[in-house]
């Protein structure tokens, strides 16, 4: 039988909604719409979202290691930024194909 509230199914997909969840956030909060040709400041959701990974790199790097003793950064943390990655991109990808432009 399938535990279903394991941690090795519940927190991939905890990361990866969170990564999807940052660029939702990064283009709802950005000023205009995103399909709007006249946008004013086009690029703020990108450098949100750039430095968004780059806080989640620097969380898996510096932070985990110390309080996650048994989860090294070199496995698990590779693993988590992967699945924040992997949640950036379907949520790009999503947005891209309903607005085709980003």
């Amino acid at each position: 039988m399938v535990d279903w509230l394991s941690p090795a199914i519940i927190f991939p997909e905890v990361h990866a909604a969170i990564g999807a969840l940052a660029v939702a956030a990064a283009y709802s909060l950005a000023p205009g719409t995103l399909g709007d040709r006249a946008r004013t400041h086009p690029n703020a959701p990108r450098i949100a979202i750039a430095a968004f990974t780059l806080i989640v790199f620097l969380k898996e790097l510096l932070w985990d290691p110390v309080n996650e003793v048994d989860q090294p950064f070199l496995w698990a943390g590779v693993t988590d930024l992967s699945w924040y990655l992997v949640g950036i991109g379907v949520m790009l990808g999503l947005l891209w194909i309903r607005y085709r432009r980003l």
